[in-house]
């Protein structure tokens, strides 16, 4: 399982290209203290830079709603991740109060807590990705550069 981050980056510059910039980043990133405000003279700015130049501006159009989808969807996990946990627990009191049979019961909290479980990976999975998630800032940079629009919210 992936953090949407990585999804949306491997589907935009493909697997290989992907692993580069993550080697890149790390590289940029270990030991230093870092500007977060300016990308521009970072080696994975400029890379990302090169390949989309050379884009049309439909084609970084597309790139940039994909993008803020991306970053909806990251958003949506985290908020939706409250809700999980309260119908966790609801599912838990439902299931022990309604005193089925032993076995019933322990195989239906297995079932819920497998389910729950699930969701928490994920949702750590989306939380910390910290490199990802760099890229994915760098990657904006360069789309708000090349496709204006895209500092406006398309």
């Amino acid at each position: 399982m992936n953090n949407v981050f990585h999804k949306c980056l491997k589907k935009a510059f493909g697997e290989q290209e992907y692993a580069k910039y993550v080697k890149m980043c790390k590289e940029e990133l270990v030991g230093q203290n870092q500007n977060m405000i300016s990308y521009e003279n970072k080696p994975v700015y400029q890379k990302m830079y090169q390949i989309l130049r050379q884009e049309n501006q439909e084609n970084l159009k597309e790139r940039a709603e994909r993008l803020m989808e991306t970053m909806y969807q990251a958003f949506q996990i985290g908020r939706r991740f409250a809700s999980v946990i309260l119908f966790y627990v609801i599912a838990n009191f439902i299931l022990i109060g309604l005193e089925l049979d032993y076995y019933v019961t322990c195989i239906s909290l297995a079932l819920v807590g497998i389910c729950f479980l699930y969701k928490l990976v994920e949702f750590m999975k989306n939380k910390y990705c910290f490199v990802d998630a760099y890229l994915v800032m760098v990657y904006k940079a360069v789309l708000e550069k090349l496709y204006p629009p895209l500092k406006n919210g398309i």
